[in-house]
């Protein structure tokens, strides 16, 4: 009878340890595969199946509750093979037709000129806590639609995957190129048919975190890869990077060259009513582009193609490469020496990344008005350390790019809207966020981490607010303080004048990476400048 005892004990605790380990994550992904294909006609297949099982209902109605799949149906065709939910208790739902959804994808919004894209949702039906999805498609990409077969496949997921697969298979006469970044798991090579494979299986592969932000989007790679904590597949059939960059040069052109003086012309009479010059009246035409107009359909999605500079002025918009390339245009017709940089990742040798790897498209000036505006299009330049940084032809680049170093200066006048009125006639005065810091909030939302976590940017800013006290009222005294941390410096200083009390704040960041080690003294610099009590003044009526 004890016998019994003991292996209820055991079964037991082994289900407490699967039940704890499974509401460790909103999913698990039992499996996930991704096969990259190039055919000898030059025709080009990426196959994706997965089976995932749901554990939370965060998971189950918006984290997993759709598939969504970006493709271009003008040169690209999509094909589900299976699609299905497979219920706790085995019963199999399979998804109806009107279930897939095309919509447009939302990158491509205001943007005609990316209407065609198409962006399959694949609405999972029959959704439970243990329910497993099964999904398995192909998108078929046309001979010459995309020049050489090109891959960046991260490896992570939010939820962790028990089985990761991902194959690549070339023709046998093509030289392929590839390389596993932050994990050391060999492949295995085949030849079959005409045809060799290349085949890494990771198992046991953990989730990324959920906490570090700017996961999504060029930026986000560079943080996960340069890090450390992004497994990435880069791979190609490039002779070499430098043919892959070459053929993207050809789609940087300047397209109508009347438009461009046109629309050149324009700066020039703009220039002289702000007397300013004309390097600056670009400058604010793009930077307008830039933040108001700039379509998020990536490269790759383009097909690594470029409308030229002419139409984006047309239209008044274009994508990040696009906008560089006006960008470029201008000050070249100009007379400006301008040319257009490759921020992309980083393996150890370059010729394993083609134009997948391309994380962004930078114009790059000698005549910038002012030091640190010679870089317009991206915030992956603050990031160069842990990239690559090339000219079109390849060849290494340093960027001229600032950390985010501020000064700022300003008078505060009190009233309803950054004062609350206490008792017996005290105040709370609240100065205003200092702009240049708040990009590093959510970098410090966790006591610890148990990755390496990169921030986009180092920071040295001070901010001088002179707060002008009403009649009848003083402040009530604060203590100067300073924190200092190997990894950078917090302080708030204090100081009475005739015109009312002059706070000085300053955060000092100097590093980008840091280790799990290292973290905590990034938090506690941070906890001390995010504290609200260093942001406000406590005022008091003279009695």
């Amino acid at each position: 009878m004890k016998t019994i005892h003991l292996h209820i004990g055991v079964l037991a605790l082994l289900l407490s340890v699967t039940l704890t380990a499974q509401a460790a994550s909103e999913a698990r992904f039992g499996k996930l595969s991704k096969t990259y294909t190039l055919h000898a006609d030059g025709s080009q297949e990426l196959r994706v199946q997965k089976e995932l099982t749901l554990y939370t209902h965060a998971a189950m109605n918006s984290l997993y509750g759709e598939t969504f799949i970006v493709y271009d149906p003008q040169y690209q065709q999509l094909e589900i093979h299976d699609s299905y939910t497979r219920q706790k208790d085995g019963t199999v739902i399979r998804t109806p037709d009107n279930a897939f959804v095309e919509v447009l994808p939302s990158a491509a919004a205001n943007a005609p000129a990316y209407n065609r894209l198409k962006e399959m949702v694949v609405v999972h039906t029959g959704l439970e806590l243990g329910a497993t999805i099964y999904l398995d498609y192909s998108i078929k990409s046309r001979a010459g639609y995309l020049p050489e077969l090109d891959i960046c496949c991260p490896i992570k997921e939010l939820s962790p995957i028990d089985e990761f697969t991902c194959r690549i298979e070339v023709p046998e006469s093509k030289t392929l190129h590839y390389e596993l970044l932050n994990a050391s798991a060999r492949p295995a090579e085949a030849n079959k048919d005409g045809m060799k494979s290349v085949t890494w299986k990771l198992k046991n592969v953990e989730p990324r975190p959920y906490s570090y932000p700017s996961l999504r989007g060029s930026l986000g790679m560079v943080q996960q890869v340069a890090s450390g904590m992004m497994p990435v597949i880069m791979a190609s059939t490039w002779a070499s990077y430098a043919d892959a960059l070459k053929s993207l040069a050809q789609q940087l052109t300047p397209g109508d060259r009347t438009v461009i003086e046109a629309q050149l012309n324009e700066l020039k009479q703009a220039a002289q009513q702000d007397s300013t010059d004309l390097r600056t009246a670009i400058a604010t035409y793009m930077n307008r582009l830039y933040t108001s107009s700039q379509c998020k359909v990536s490269l790759q999605e383009a097909g690594y193609r470029l409308r030229p500079a002419s139409e984006v002025i047309r239209s008044a918009y274009g994508t990040q490469a696009e906008l560089v390339n006006l960008d470029v245009a201008l000050q070249q017709a100009a007379g400006m020496k301008a040319e257009a940089a490759i921020c992309a990742l980083r393996p150890s040798e370059a010729d394993n990344r083609g134009l997948a790897s391309i994380v962004s498209l930078i114009a790059q000036s000698e005549n910038a008005p002012q030091k640190g505006a010679a870089v317009q299009g991206t915030g992956e330049s603050r990031l160069q350390d842990y990239m690559t940084v090339t000219t079109l032809q390849a060849h290494p680049l340093k960027l001229v790019v600032n950390t985010a170093q501020d000064t700022q200066k300003d008078v505060l006048e009190i009233n309803a809207d950054n004062s609350q009125t206490l008792p017996d006639g005290w105040q709370v005065v609240t100065l205003k966020p200092v702009s240049a810091a708040l990009p590093l909030y959510t970098y410090a939302a966790n006591t610890d981490i148990r990755e390496n976590i990169l921030l986009p940017q180092t920071v040295e800013v001070t901010c001088e607010t002179l707060v002008k006290l009403p009649e009848g009222t003083t402040w009530s005294q604060k203590a100067d303080k300073t924190l200092t941390r190997p990894c950078g410096k917090v302080s708030f200083s204090y100081k009475q004048g005739a015109e009312g009390v002059t706070v000085t704040r300053s955060l000092s960041i100097t590093q980008q990476l840091f280790t799990p080690q290292t973290y905590c003294d990034f938090y506690a610099l941070m906890a001390e400048w995010r504290d609200s009590n260093n942001h406000t003044l406590l005022l008091k009526p003279v009695k």
